[in-house]
């Protein structure tokens, strides 16, 4: 009998573990789309007013990005060093190159992942000022995204947390 409560409260606790862990997977999404948001607007920041040539502005931005967990400045960084060793290669390979693996390894949706990845068709403007208004409205575009999932979280994570928990709760009942 004892035997079959404390399996009955481990099985609980686990769906409730189950239910966090989405959880934060999906607070994670949200950071790194509020970190896409501010490399963008940092690129941005750059293109408007380094007007600095594009390997110089990911390597600047790069370097700011040096205390995030992340490894995003250093793929940035990779991507800098790419343009710059004259290997005759366009921003968009060497972007979707770098960036792909980066994007597999985060919680994005896959349309997060190819506006991401679509980044180098927006930047190309022979004149500074258009190619600063799309990397911005790309930075707003992820920060709007970002935003969104923001509002809907509290709300999905009350309905995994409630549907994990029953999940768990049924599996206790059938245990005991």
């Amino acid at each position: 009998m004892i035997w079959s409560v404390v399996g009955a409260i481990l099985t609980l606790a686990g769906s409730a573990g189950a239910g966090v862990c989405i959880c934060r997977e999906r607070q994670q999404r949200i950071r790194q789309l509020t970190l896409f948001s501010r490399v963008f607007t940092l690129i941005a920041g750059e293109v408007g007013y380094g007007r600095i040539p594009m390997p110089g502005i990911f390597l600047e931005v790069s370097g700011k990005l040096e205390a995030q967990p992340d490894a995003l400045g250093e793929m940035l960084f990779r991507v800098g060093q790419r343009l710059e060793d004259g290997s005759g290669q366009g921003l968009d390979r060497i972007w979707r190159e770098e960036l792909e693996p980066f994007l597999s390894q985060t919680g994005l949706r896959e349309p997060e992942k190819e506006r991401i990845l679509s980044f180098p068709h927006a930047v190309w403007y022979p004149d500074g000022q258009r190619q600063q208004e799309a990397v911005v409205a790309f930075a707003k575009e992820m920060e709007e995204t970002a935003q969104t999932a923001r509002l809907a979280l509290r709300e999905e994570n009350r309905m995994t947390m409630a549907l994990s928990l029953a999940a768990g709760a049924l599996a206790a009942i059938l245990l005991v």
